[in-house]
């Protein structure tokens, strides 16, 4: 049913396009609908997503590492029997926590990546607001210096905190 939430995405945007006026005509943003015709052929190429995949048992197998559950609902499964479609269910939702596993790891790869970038940034910027003042004190003149302190790296945050 993926196919049904494309069509009417690609509906809104049809719907929501520029009207010409005096025709029937309307203006929409074309990649956003090649974007959209693009994820329709691949729902339809795929015969339905993961989801029948997972069902039907077609889903590429992951290590053993991965297909762990955790332990409240192991002990469930192995107390109730198991049956044939039990067996397709434990397989389903092991394959959701790898699933949820991959996400997290994912999320937690792009955090770091945005705050290695942000530390490099702000390490800039604090070079150059520290040479900046460096300058203005030269500028200003030897006698005055010392009533004016560079923050250090240690007691920036002191600094800002007094600020």
């Amino acid at each position: 049913m993926e196919i049904l939430g494309l069509l009417d995405a690609l509906e809104s945007l049809v719907l929501d396009g520029f009207k010409i006026p005096l025709s029937r005509k309307t203006m929409v943003n074309e990649e956003k609908v090649l974007a959209i015709i693009d994820k329709i052929r691949l729902v339809a190429q795929s015969g339905g997503g993961i989801a029948k995949k997972a069902v039907s048992g077609e889903a590429p197998r992951s290590s053993a590492a991965a297909r762990e559950l955790p332990p409240e609902l192991s002990a469930r499964i192995s107390s109730s029997g198991g049956t044939a479609s039990e067996g397709k269910a434990v397989e389903v939702i092991q394959q959701a926590y790898q699933i949820a596993k991959e996400v997290r790891l994912g999320a937690d790869r792009y955090a770091d990546e945005v705050l290695t970038n942000l530390e490099a940034t702000s390490s800039r910027v604090l070079r150059a607001v520290r040479a900046g003042r460096e300058k203005l004190q030269k500028s200003i003149g030897v006698d005055e210096i010392e009533s004016i302190p560079l923050p250090s790296k240690g007691n920036a945050r002191k600094e800002e905190a007094s600020v």
